[in-house]
């Protein structure tokens, strides 16, 4: 991963002891390397995986460093720090292009003052926070409270945010005076002035292919996927590929092995799992490699106060798992390409319902109620904060919501499709990406501005429910349609079922049946569904992360209801009831990872 701490200050002696203090702390786990680089008033600290695509330069007229893959356009080519800090001069009267990949990238000029910026969707997480006589800059804030000038407070309407919709809400962080760097924005500062930001680049949506036919769409979405994969996989080189037995990963494998790239896959889960059954025949087809690994249970307490730490619940608290592949990702001594947030852009899910017509189509009420479920229901939100500190943050977070929903398009679609790639995708699932970079460096197709524009020229009736990408499959990768299909659901219906596979399924379903009749008493108990048996708050995994964080719950008494907080989240020792594990637990482990925050922060 690239770790890093950014510190412009002109107190010499204070900005020394600040880069004293967090040097031994920068390497959050086993295996980081430490790079560093400083010019006049500035200095920058990381700690990266070995072989992370790093450069720097510094020199009289400034320093710049860049952490990950910039990619111009409309080639493969990469760009290094000189050629950042060239392309970034002048950015207040022009603000530069955006470019494709991965990466984080700051410039410090002794004239124009410091820049700052990441990928076109802000799934690299940049923080800042200015403090007497400079500016911090760090993909985490926790290691901003070490500076002399910090003053540490919680800030209440960061909690509002996060227990709301699971995740940050206008960059509004847990730490008073600390944002995250908007996504599309550079951050702008100079001795003496606030930081601000400056947009550079915003997701393209438009009405530019709705009167095309749907095979024509289809042949779009195709060559941008397709050019996407060659920008960002570079040839000549092996790469890892995140194999689910899902949709977005078996079609980057298609790509990947149409284009002749040397792949290594990687699955996560055990044999009996279903995602690992629909993996592996997808790596057969496509020839590959193919590793398998389990993230092991009792990792998951290890690895929670770190989460908790180093995110600050910025997407929550579900990603704790994650936090555990690191030596798996290692062991595949490549970069790693991976298909988050793929689904957000070329199949969002944008909540159209069922029921009479005049109900069904998108509109801000389902899109919120819908990110409101991973976290606590807003009316229960209300009984659970302290009015006295709280006050009226829950409806106020709610309209600024609604604000950022409507400044996105006139189109209720394209707005939630906007909405999804900012919120969801950046931080639910695009937070995987800086967990993915503690072992190997992510590649991700998705940051892509000719993928992003050909997508935002669609109209939901081909890109929702995944229309378009289940024909994209079945028309360019026919064989891997035909193979069973992970949904996270029981059913594996293959997208193009061959009649041998329909037949089979058929005398299974009999079998089963016959079985069942026979045995009545013998039932399956074992979840075979990944990411329910991962992320079930009952499972002695999670349940092993409820106990360490217990110690910590009086300390939040101070803004939480503390008898509806115990209704809410009994003890490590009771086990609950949802109707969707995943979902209807995601915000009680915001709340768990709260206490576990606040040991350090309150």
């Amino acid at each position: 991963m690239a770790n890093f701490v950014v510190v412009v200050d002109a107190d010499a002696e204070r900005r020394a002891l600040f880069i004293r203090t967090i040097q031994p702390r920068m390497v959050l786990v086993d295996g980081l390397q430490l790079g560093s680089c400083s010019q006049g008033d500035f200095s920058s600290l990381w700690a990266a995986a070995p072989g992370a695509p790093i450069s720097q330069v510094a020199d009289s007229e400034g320093a710049a460093v860049l952490w990950g893959e910039a990619i111009p356009g409309p080639g493969p080519e990469r760009i290094d720090a000189a050629r950042l800090r060239e392309q970034w001069q002048g950015v207040k009267e022009n603000p530069p292009e955006a470019y494709d990949g991965f990466y984080a990238g700051v410039v410090q000029d002794r004239q124009r003052g410091l820049i700052v910026g990441a990928d076109l969707l802000g799934l690299f997480p940049v923080y800042y926070c200015a403090v007497r006589g400079g500016v911090l800059i760090g993909s985490s804030p926790e290691l901003f409270r070490h500076h002399p000038e910090f003053r540490m407070e919680l800030n209440p309407a960061g909690l509002v945010g996060i227990l709301l919709t699971n995740g940050l809400v206008g960059g509004q962080t847990l730490l008073k005076g600390v944002q995250r760097l908007s996504p599309g924005h550079l951050l702008v500062w100079r001795a003496g002035s606030s930081p601000r930001e400056v947009r550079q680049y915003q997701i393209p949506v438009s009405t530019r292919y709705f009167d095309l036919p749907f095979g024509a769409h289809v042949e779009i979405l195709d060559q941008a996927v397709k050019a996407a994969v060659h920008r960002h996989v570079s040839g000549g080189k092996r790469y890892g590929l995140l194999l689910s037995g899902g949709l977005d990963s078996r079609l980057l494998g298609g790509y990947l092995r149409e284009q002749g790239t040397e792949t290594v896959a990687l699955t996560l889960g055990l044999p009996t799992d279903i995602e690992m059954q629909c993996a592996i025949p997808v790596a057969r087809t496509l020839g590959f490699q193919h590793r398998t690994a389990e993230i092991a249970s009792d990792l998951y307490a290890q690895n929670a106060p770190l989460c908790a730490a180093w995110e600050h619940l910025a997407a929550g608290f579900n990603g704790v798992i994650w936090w555990g592949l690191r030596n798996d990702l290692r062991d595949l001594k490549s970069d790693v390409v991976s298909g988050v947030a793929l689904d957000s852009a070329l199949a969002p899910h944008l909540l159209y319902g069922g029921g009479s017509a005049e109900s069904r189509g998108v509109s801000f009420r389902k899109v919120l109620d819908s990110y409101n479920r991973w976290g606590i229901r807003a009316d229960l939100l209300e009984r659970l904060l302290r009015r006295e500190v709280f006050k009226d943050l829950v409806p106020e977070t709610i309209a600024q919501v609604q604000a950022i929903y409507e400044s996105y398009s006139d189109l209720d679609s394209k707005r939630a499709w906007c909405f999804q790639l900012h919120h969801r995708a950046r931080l639910h699932t695009g937070s995987m990406a800086w967990h993915f970079s503690l072992g190997a460096w992510p590649v991700l197709p998705v940051l892509d501005r000719q993928l992003l524009a050909s997508a935002g020229g669609m109209p939901i009736a081909t890109i929702g429910e995944r229309r378009a990408e289940n024909e994209l499959l079945c028309k360019k990768f026919p064989k891997l349609a035909a193979l069973t299909l992970d949904r996270n659901t029981y059913d594996t219906q293959p997208l193009k079922p061959r009649i041998r596979y329909l037949l089979a399924s058929y005398l299974s379903h009999r079998l089963t049946v016959f079985r069942r009749r026979l045995f009545p008493e013998r039932k399956q108990n074992v979840e075979r569904r990944y990411y329910y048996r991962t992320y079930d708050f009952n499972s002695p995994g999670w349940v092993a992360v409820r106990k360490v964080a217990e110690p910590h719950r009086a300390r939040t008494f101070d803004f939480f209801e503390r008898n509806f907080l115990q209704e809410l989240l009994p003890g490590p020792d009771a086990s609950l009831r949802f109707q969707d594990g995943i979902i209807d637990a995601s915000g009680l482990k915001m709340l768990t990872g709260f206490f576990l925050w606040s040991k350090d922060h309150v």
